[in-house]
């Protein structure tokens, strides 16, 4: 065998067992039927949609149009309130000193006796 190809040939030809004599060649599964058009819970005018799940209950475009809600009220809180900046390394690791010196109790060098 000079080929991966020749490899998984011979594999395929001399070493499968026989493919059984009652099953069929290619039968498809039949395919799901599909969800009942409902009615959309987004805004405006009522209209109907075919969902692609069964728990979804807004079509795409209203779906859409409510995460861009939710994200630009999410911006202007955050806009409005913004967090305090997060501390310099520098500062966190004087935290750190002071906290690893508070819990010894006896500073930060050991002392050989």
């Amino acid at each position: 065998m000079r080929t991966a190809f020749g490899f998984l040939a011979h594999r395929m030809v001399e070493k499968l067992p026989p493919r059984p004599e009652g099953t069929a060649e290619s039968t498809p599964p039949p395919s799901p039927l599909p969800l009942p058009l409902i009615a959309c819970d987004g805004p405006g005018e009522v209209h109907l949609f075919r969902p692609h799940e069964s728990w979804v209950t807004t079509c795409g475009p209203c779906h859409r149009e409510q995460q861009r809600a939710h994200w630009a009220d999410l911006m202007a809180r955050a806009e409005a309130h913004p967090a305090p900046p997060p501390p310099t390394w520098r500062e966190r690791v004087a935290s750190e000193i002071q906290a690893n010196e508070v819990a010894s109790g006896y500073g930060t060098r050991a002392t050989a006796t």
